[in-house]
């Protein structure tokens, strides 16, 4: 599936000061930091509709941030009317899928490192094609120092 980049611009519109208020009143970040992650997160869920697209350890503020907007449910359900014409669910990955992890890093923690390389080209190479070069750099180079899982910890009020 390809997402309309329409949407994207209509998406990147979306502006909730409430949400924005709790994100700030949970962490030590002023609002132009989180409505930064915030725009972050509305680019995540645009490409979130495509096959292969998941959320890694490195972008877990982002992660952050999505449950943060859920928590708002009916805004939240109203979000996902307007931009997606249906509740857009936020999966996480299932007990089994983690004890599969698990079981094949035990039997074979080459073969999952590089399974797991290969699912991050997959989602690198879709946050290219759809939001460009300076959000990879983002991601990928920036966000996992500046919100390492110890900094957001670091961060957490």
């Amino acid at each position: 599936m390809q997402p309309d980049p329409n949407q994207l611009e209509d998406l990147l519109s979306y502006e909730n000061e409430d949400m924005l208020s709790r994100f700030t009143d949970m962490y030590a970040m002023n609002e132009s930091e989180a409505q930064e992650i915030m725009q972050e997160t509305l680019k995540f869920i645009y490409i979130s509709q495509i096959p292969g697209t998941f959320i890694p350890d490195d972008l877990l503020i982002i992660d952050e941030m999505w449950h943060n907007m859920i928590l708002f449910t009916p805004q939240y359900h109203e979000f996902s009317e307007r931009y997606f014409q249906r509740y857009f669910h936020h999966i996480p990955a299932s007990k089994a899928e983690k004890q599969e992890r698990k079981k094949q890093l035990a039997v074979d923690a080459d073969t999952a490192r590089q399974n797991y390389l290969k699912k991050l080209e997959v989602l690198i190479s879709i946050t290219y094609d759809h939001l460009g070069e300076q959000t990879v750099k983002k991601w990928f180079q920036e966000y996992p120092e500046k919100y390492s899982k110890e900094r957001i910890k670091a961060l957490r009020k």
